[in-house]
């Protein structure tokens, strides 16, 4: 029963008719709710992953590439194996050299004259001296993809005449933890 008003002030009990039929949907949205859509909505559209990059300078190569590390992704896979995420920052130098191995191994090179920065997540042995590629992906000054490099599962050996490396930087770093 449901109280009414009638028309005299008083209060009296009627019987409601829909009572045996509730609903199986509430009528109308959850209040206090919409906050858990606009979280999720974010989570999809922007991961965590890339709003919290906490990005910290390695080192920049004789081309004028310069390369950061995300210090929260490093991973150790196993006690030989680290993983973690790399930004290469293009200079005109490096820019035209990633165009002239793209154009040599027959890659499109549609939007890489605003090539801005990549991304890759190597695996590196720092024990073995040697890294596997899992791949690259290139972005303009938009922030718009442009490309990507397939991962590769092939071990590449540092160059022994090579010292300083960014892998080599890394390995110093993140190999002890």
């Amino acid at each position: 029963m449901i109280p009414t008003v009638g028309s005299l002030s008083s209060v009296r009990e009627r019987s409601e008719s829909r009572e045996g039929f509730r609903r199986a949907v509430p009528a109308g949205p959850r209040r206090g709710r919409w906050w858990t859509g606009l979280v999720l909505a974010c989570v999809c559209l922007c991961p965590v992953r890339v709003l919290a990059i906490n990005w910290v300078e390695l080192a920049t190569t004789p081309t004028g590439l310069e390369a950061y590390y995300d210090a929260d992704s490093f991973e150790r896979i196993n006690a030989e194996l680290i993983q973690i995420t790399v930004k290469w920052v293009h200079s005109g130098a490096s820019r035209q050299q990633t165009i002239d191995v793209r154009r040599q191994s027959r890659l499109s090179v549609d939007g890489y004259e605003d090539l801005a920065y990549s991304l890759s997540t190597p695996v590196l042995d720092c024990w073995g001296k040697q890294t596997r590629s899992t791949g690259f992906v290139d972005y303009n000054s938009s922030g718009k993809e442009i490309g990507r490099l397939a991962q590769t599962t092939t071990w590449v050996p540092w160059g022994r005449s090579a010292t300083n490396t960014p892998d080599q930087e890394l390995c110093r770093k993140f190999s002890n933890r």
